[in-house]
């Protein structure tokens, strides 16, 4: 699944006044779609305040909405249906999803740039969604594709490579039982992601173990070659990485340090390494 954004200004400048002046609309009952995710600036990749809402595209009117916090967090439920996802802040340009079909016990987590000057450059992006009856399915954009430097990087002995068949043959159930016990990574809580941490030393700085007396730095999380991960500080959305099934992942690339990054994976701010999940299609 994946969402264009599309900004209605004039659809959504009522929208705007109401979602300010409004209190979020009350759940009518657990058995309801959940929507959450972060709401983003799409030039900066930093979280920003807004509001987001689900929109009936039959009436425009809002089934729901709610302000974001300060790490543009937000979370919705809504009953079935079908709705659009519109977004909103003052001194950007409003957006708007294409429709999107929801039901009861559906949860989806997603990602939503906004922009100061016309449509974001980025896509709304999908971390997780959960059917009922399912498990994770993360969206994969383009994987076969960018999945193709796989064999390369690990011929090339960049980092440590873990392909399907080595994740199916391990006694872990979830990836972050399986990140758990890689060399290298420290991981406190094995269902929060936020935990994750690459040992440096000065001696050593891709390669020290767990248990020395080293620093410590932000890693860096990718699905399908896109980063995930927000920026300088932990985002609350990594955490759900950690119960994913390893049967839904096709295989996983742990990269410690500087001198292990490949370049398509590198930012100034992911000094410590960073880990790179490919998923299976189907």
């Amino acid at each position: 699944m994946g969402f264009h954004c599309r900004y209605r200004a004039r659809r959504l400048a009522a929208l705007a006044f109401v979602a300010a002046s409004l209190p979020v609309l009350p759940s009518m009952s657990r058995a309801q779609a959940v929507v959450r995710g972060v709401l983003y600036d799409d030039a900066s990749g930093s979280p920003v305040r807004g509001a987001v809402m689900l929109i009936d595209p039959r009436t425009d009117a809002a089934a729901v909405h709610t302000a974001t916090d300060s790490a543009g967090a937000f979370s919705l439920q809504v009953g079935d249906g079908v709705y659009q996802i519109a977004a909103v802040r003052p001194g950007y340009v409003s957006v708007l999803s294409a429709p999107v079909t929801l039901q009861s016990g559906e949860r989806l987590t997603i990602r939503v740039p906004i922009a100061q000057n016309g449509d974001p450059q980025h896509r709304i992006g999908v971390l997780e969604h959960i059917r009922p009856g399912q498990g994770h399915v993360i969206q994969a954009r383009d994987a076969a594709t960018a999945a193709s430097g796989f064999d390369g990087r690990r011929a090339l002995g960049m980092g440590l490579h873990y392909d399907r068949e080595r994740l199916a043959n391990g006694a872990s159930e979830t990836l972050g039982e399986f990140l758990r016990n890689v060399p290298g990574l420290t991981l406190r809580d094995p269902t929060g992601m936020s935990t994750a941490q690459m040992a440096r030393s000065a001696g050593a700085p891709s390669l020290s173990l767990r248990g020395s007396t080293v620093a410590s730095c932000h890693v860096g999380w990718f699905i399908d070659g896109h980063r995930i991960d927000l920026p300088g500080q932990s985002d609350p959305l990594t955490d759900g990485l950690g119960s994913m099934r390893l049967e839904t992942i096709e295989a996983v690339e742990v990269f410690r340090g500087v001198s292990e990054m490949p370049a398509q994976f590198a930012a100034p701010d992911l000094q410590c390494g960073a880990i790179a999940i490919w998923m299976r299609r189907g």
